[in-house]
C-alpha cells in the first residue's frame, strides 16, 4: 500500500509541474536599429522571442522574409507596420510601427584632407528610389578650385585645388523631384612637395614653380640664393662620353646655336637656334624643329619625360621626342603648354 501511495503522489507532483510548464506563456517580439531609418539606410530586425521555430516577417511595403532575424531597406519616407509571425499561429503575432524618413542628400568627399593641386572628384550622394529628375548647383571658391571635369550642374566635379593653410568650402543645392535641399562641406587644404623649376630671369630676379603631373603651380617669387642654379649650365652637353658644344659642331658650324641640353635617355640633343627649338640625335644629325619660337635657355627634364623652354612671354613645355627619327608629329605640336609667364628667363634649373 505504501508503495502505491508513493507513486500516487509522485504522479500528482508530476502533473502539477507539468500543468505550471504548460502555462507559461511565451515571448514573441523584436527590436529594430537604427530607430529613425531612412529611406535608402538598411534597417536590422532582431528577433527576442523566446520561443517559436519558423518565422513570416511582412514589413509594410510589400517586401517579406522568413529568416529568424532579417534586414530590409525602404525605399521611400513614410510609415510602415512590420509584422512578425511565430510558427504560422495567429496568436503569435507581434507588429511595430516604423517611421521612415526623407533620405538627406549630402556631398561626398574622398578625404576631409586635400593636398593642393592633386585632382579630386566630389559628388552628390542620394537616393532617388522613384527615379524622379535631379537638378544639381555646386559653389566652390572660384580662386581656389580649378575645373577639369564636370561643370556646376554636373553630378560631381573633378579639379584640384591651388592653395594650402586654408580651409575651403564646398557647397551643393539639389533638387530631387519637387524638394530642394541645400548641403554644405568643408575640406581642409594641405601643402603638396612637388619638384620646382627654380628660374633666373635677365633683371636678376628668381623665381619658384612646383611641378605637378601635367598641372603647374604659379611661379612666385624666390628668396633663395642665385648659387641654386649656378650649375646649370647650356652650353655643353656630354652623351656617351662625348662633349657637345655649342662653340664647336661641325654640323651646326653655319647656325648660331644659342643652347644646348642633352636627352641621354632618348640619345637626343635639343638646341635653341636663331628661328626656333630643334631636336637633333646624338651625332647632330635628322635635325628637326619642335617650334617657331625665339628662345633664349632650355632645360630637359627626363623624370617628367618633357622640355621646357624659355620665351619672351614666359615658359613653354612639351613632351619629348622618342622616336628615332625625330619626326614630330602635329599631335605633339598640339601638347605644347605655357607653364607660366615669367619674361626674358636666362637660366633654368629642375630642384627636388
Amino acid at each position: 500500500m505504501k508503495v502505491r501511495r508513493i507513486i500516487y503522489i509522485v504522479c500528482c507532483l508530476a502533473a502539477v509541474v507539468s500543468a505550471i510548464v504548460s502555462c507559461k506563456k511565451h515571448t514573441y517580439e523584436f527590436t529594430y536599429s537604427p530607430s529613425s531609418p531612412k529611406a535608402g539606410e538598411k534597417v536590422y530586425f532582431t528577433n527576442t522571442s523566446d520561443a517559436g521555430e519558423n518565422w513570416v516577417w511582412k514589413f509594410g511595403d510589400g517586401g517579406t522574409s522568413t529568416l529568424k532575424s532579417p534586414t530590409h531597406i525602404y525605399k521611400a519616407a513614410g510609415t510602415y507596420v512590420v509584422e512578425m509571425q511565430a510558427d504560422s499561429n495567429k496568436q503569435r503575432v507581434t507588429t511595430h510601427v516604423l517611421e521612415v524618413l526623407d533620405s538627406i542628400p549630402s556631398i561626398y568627399l574622398p578625404s576631409e584632407t586635400v593636398q593642393q593641386y592633386k585632382p579630386i572628384t566630389i559628388k552628390a550622394a542620394f537616393y532617388n528610389p522613384s527615379n524622379a529628375k535631379v537638378t544639381y548647383c555646386w559653389e566652390v571658391d572660384p580662386t581656389l578650385f580649378v575645373f577639369t571635369r564636370g561643370e556646376l550642374t554636373s553630378d560631381s566635379i573633378t579639379g584640384y585645388f591651388v592653395d594650402y593653410g586654408k580651409t575651403a568650402e564646398v557647397g551643393l543645392t539639389i533638387t530631387i523631384g519637387s524638394k530642394t535641399t541645400v548641403t554644405k562641406r568643408s575640406v581642409k587644404l594641405v601643402d603638396n612637395p612637388a619638384p620646382s623649376l627654380v628660374m633666373q630671369s635677365a633683371d636678376g630676379m628668381l623665381w619658384r614653380q612646383r611641378i605637378y603631373d601635367g598641372v603647374f603651380e604659379d611661379a612666385k617669387p624666390y628668396d633663395g640664393s642665385a648659387s641654386v642654379i649656378d650649375s646649370a649650365n647650356d652650353s655643353t652637353a656630354v652623351l656617351n662620353g662625348v662633349t657637345y658644344d655649342i662653340h664647336n659642331m661641325p654640323v651646326l658650324a653655319d647656325k648660331e646655336v644659342r643652347a644646348l641640353q642633352v636627352d641621354g635617355m632618348n640619345r637626343k640633343l635639343y638646341l635653341i637656334l636663331e628661328d626656333g627649338v630643334y631636336v637633333a640625335n646624338a651625332n647632330g644629325e635628322a635635325l628637326e624643329r619642335i617650334a617657331d619660337a625665339m628662345a633664349q635657355t632650355l632645360l630637359v627634364d627626363n623624370a617628367a619625360n618633357c622640355i621646357y623652354w624659355s620665351e619672351a612671354d614666359g615658359v613653354k613645355s612639351m613632351p619629348l621626342v622618342t622616336n628615332p627619327q625625330n619626326t614630330i608629329s602635329e599631335q605633339l605640336r598640339e601638347r605644347i603648354k605655357q607653364v607660366n609667364s615669367v619674361g626674358e628667363v636666362e637660366r633654368m634649373l629642375m630642384v627636388e
